[in-house]
């Protein structure tokens, strides 16, 4: 006898055998434990993708020194290893490449970013020791400019030693590991710990010498944003937010937070950025500016097409932002997808000269850019800087000193290389056991720097001013003072 399911039956033994392969393959993607040979796969998938299609693969570290430390990690393991540790061993074989722009991730799946919970502390490291510059957590007595000293009885240094590991940054810049792993401190916790409920900060009250020890709750990022508005709200700085710092003086400042601002419909061009930094040039000849202090800390980049757009306002003569684009000869096809048909066929074209592993393109003129007629600044400009400074905001800050135009550049060191970076063009790709994000830039971009006036390999200010402990306790901005001053007492020696 021949049993028949019938077509209701048949469907939900089909769907039961669907949603059992997904839930299967979804605990796939969630594996707390991998083998030996899984990581070491990985590993070496890695590397050799890196050595495929990385513009910046052995720049900044040799062949030879990259290949002792990937050794050195390989042969230690020999056992199967959790997910935290597989991120932690990964994570170095990304940040010894030393490029800003090359960074590892988890995969989505494990922490969603609206549920998972986060320590809601940010830090800030001064004169070797670390403070508390802000607290989103329940408990508002921990208050800002506390010094740390323990989070989970973990003393404060060797936590941030271990977090380091975790940032990339170009030529290994330290400052920049600094900045970052204080200014983030919730997304490194996280990669070092996973997500936890709570944790425990041990600290010291400015003036004092007792020791408090608070258990406070992590929270979610919608959590942490809702208390940001509600106790934080006059530290932020809106993006091309000019204010008029002494109208006696003439002095304003402009902040330029990132090089980026778009509209609301498929603003691809940025075409907001530009109109806003338009009427900001038309408020700063309004009121007749004479020193223009602009602040890019924290500035991490943007669309590099707003350097021009801001530049123009200051350059008095035609100038060119590249000299270069390259990439390797192997990532043609990861640029230029086959699939499109148009642009593999014709971008040879437009890189036809060749070094070694290299295709490039080298602009042959210096004077594409047109400056702004109406609106050119012609008074005097200070640039205040940090190591947050990066990418586009590295390119600007770097043609605008070669080009002659800030006064003086106030502030910290810069996160990015005075020549250029890898950048322009990324593939995020995954890493096939542990199923790893690792972002990649495909191109190398040098920028224009005819008359080489920038000799150091980091952008160094003409005056440091480095954050203090006075500033976190009264809210105030010691480098802005500090430029603001400078500018007094320049004028006040002028009339004299």
């Amino acid at each position: 006898m021949i049993s028949t399911l019938n077509p209701f039956h048949y469907f939900m033994q089909k769907l039961l055998f669907i949603l059992l392969i997904s839930f299967s393959l979804q605990a796939q993607n969630q594996k707390n434990t991998f083998t030996a040979e899984e990581i070491k796969r990985d590993m070496a998938f890695l590397k050799n993708r890196f050595e495929k299609i990385h513009p910046g693969m052995y720049y900044y570290i040799s062949k030879d020194a990259y290949n002792q430390m990937y050794d050195s990690l390989y042969n230690t393991i020999n056992q199967p290893i959790n997910y935290l540790e597989a991120f932690k061993i990964l994570s170095k074989l990304v940040t010894n490449v030393k490029d800003g722009h090359t960074n590892i991730r988890f995969n989505k799946k494990r922490f969603d970013k609206k549920s998972t919970k986060h320590v809601p502390f940010y830090l800030r490291k001064i004169n070797n020791k670390y403070y508390l510059a802000l607290n989103y957590s329940r408990d508002s007595t921990i208050i800002r400019g506390s010094e740390v000293l323990q989070i989970n009885d973990e003393p404060i240094e060797h936590l941030m030693t271990q977090l380091k590991d975790f940032v990339s940054s170009d030529n290994g810049n330290i400052t920049t590991k600094d900045y970052y792993t204080t200014g983030v401190f919730p997304n490194y916790y996280l990669k070092l710990y996973g997500e936890l409920d709570s944790i425990k900060i041990t600290y010291r009250l400015p003036k004092t010498d007792v020791i408090y020890i608070k258990k406070v709750a992590c929270l979610t990022t919608a959590e942490i944003n809702k208390t940001s508005v509600k106790r934080y709200k006059s530290l932020t700085r809106p993006n091309l937010a000019l204010k008029i710092i002494d109208s006696v003086n003439h002095i304003a400042k402009l902040d330029i937070t990132e090089f980026s601002m778009t509209g609301k419909f498929l603003d691809v061009s940025n075409q907001k950025f530009k109109r806003v930094l338009k009427a900001r040039f038309i408020d700063i000849k309004k009121h007749k500016i004479e020193h223009l202090i602009v602040d890019f800390r924290g500035n991490g980049g943007g669309y590099i097409p707003n350097i021009t757009r801001f530049l123009k306002y200051f350059s008095p003569k035609p100038f060119t932002l590249v000299d270069s684009l390259a990439f390797k000869k192997k990532a043609y096809f990861t640029l230029f997808k086959p699939q499109w048909i148009g642009p593999p066929l014709v971008m040879w074209a437009g890189f036809m000269k060749r070094k070694g592993e290299f295709l490039y393109h080298v602009n042959t003129k210096n004077d594409k850019q047109k400056p702004e007629k109406e609106l050119l600044y012609q008074g005097k400009t200070y640039f205040i800087t940090d190591p947050g400074c990066y990418s586009a905001t590295t390119f600007t800050l770097n043609l605008a000193k070669d080009m002659g135009i800030p006064e003086k550049i106030i502030g910290q060191q810069v996160g990015g290389a005075t020549w250029g970076s890898f950048a322009v063009n990324w593939q995020d790709f995954k890493l096939p056991n542990t199923k790893f994000i690792i972002h990649t830039p495909l191109m190398k971009i040098n920028h224009r720097l005819p008359n080489q006036i920038n000799k150091d390999f980091f952008l160094q200010p003409d005056y440091e001013v480095n954050r203090n402990l006075d500033e976190l306790l009264k809210n105030n901005t010691s480098v802005t003072d500090f430029t603001v001053e400078m500018i007094r007492q320049s004028k006040a020696a002028r009339l004299r």
